[in-house]
């Protein structure tokens, strides 16, 4: 089963996803936190859930530094190769392992043009193990016919 946890911007979706993981203590994945800076945000950071390791995968443009190794631009967002290959590399484990479910925080635009977690995502469903990823509202309908999605379950997020 995939539940799809769904809401508008800075509505509530990863802290849905954390605090399910936290409720039902079961699974592993990945959530993404927003860092802000004086009204700004910095920075999205990638934490695993079940260990609570943090690794940085979106840094705004204001704030790039050439020592930041991006794998893309998505808006004003540049993302981190390094982390994207942790989290691909670890949710690949965790297909092995038979953990479920498996959460993912967030499928967007990026996903849709086949980028970011597109590959991931692939690979969780492919794996037939029970899945929780956000998508925000308006792009609920594009994910579930790109990815071909069935035995969803939707989980509105209202602020």
């Amino acid at each position: 089963m995939i539940i799809i946890v769904t809401g508008k911007m800075n509505e509530g979706k990863t802290t849905t996803l954390k605090q399910h993981y936290l409720k039902n203590k079961k699974g592993d994945g990945f959530i993404s936190e927003k860092k802000m800076v004086e009204q700004r945000v910095h920075s999205f950071t990638s934490v695993k859930l079940s260990t609570q390791e943090q690794k940085l995968l979106m840094l705004h443009e204001f704030f790039y530094s050439e020592n930041f190794v991006s794998a893309g631009k998505i808006g004003p967002y540049f993302i981190n190769l390094f982390t994207l290959d942790w989290i691909e590399k670890s949710i690949s484990k965790m297909i092995e392992a038979h953990i479920e479910p498996i959460y993912l925080d967030e499928i967007g635009v990026l996903e849709l043009k086949g980028y970011g977690y597109d590959r991931i995502l692939r690979k969780m469903i492919e794996s037939g193990l029970d899945l929780i990823i956000s998508v925000r509202e308006d792009l609920v309908a594009s994910v579930i016919e790109n990815y071909e999605l069935k035995d969803v379950t939707y989980l509105s997020v209202r602020s």
